[in-house]
């Protein structure tokens, strides 16, 4: 800030040794300093367009990896399910095949134990 200060002085110093007459000099700040005035707030208003991009493309960024992070969880939440399916499936066959094999063993015996 003070090297623009330093600048803006240095200008007027420039402007007001000049020989010239006193409204030519004054007009001539005047527009100098118009002109200062209007690059400072095209330079914020790029500043402020350059944020604004950046917040965007962050926000862009943020949004994907969040939609990756849930396709992740949900992949891993079925193959879960499915895992879980699968293994009580195999634990039901195995014990309806424990029964059956309990049932034939008790027909087997009580028709071995008949005397006929």
């Amino acid at each position: 800030m003070s090297f623009l200060r330093g600048v803006l002085a240095g200008l007027a110093i420039g402007y007001l040794t000049a020989p010239r007459s006193g409204k030519e000099t004054r007009d001539k700040l005047t527009q100098r300093a118009n002109d200062l005035q209007n690059q400072w707030e095209e330079g914020v208003s790029q500043l402020k367009s350059q944020f604004d991009q950046l917040v965007g493309t962050t926000e862009n960024k943020v949004d994907q990896y969040a939609n990756q992070a849930e396709n992740k969880y949900n992949q891993y939440k079925n193959e879960a399910k499915g895992a879980k399916d699968k293994a009580k499936a195999e634990y039901n066959n195995a014990v309806d095949d424990a029964a059956n094999s309990a049932k034939y063993g008790i027909s087997k015996a009580e028709h071995d134990l008949k005397v006929g």
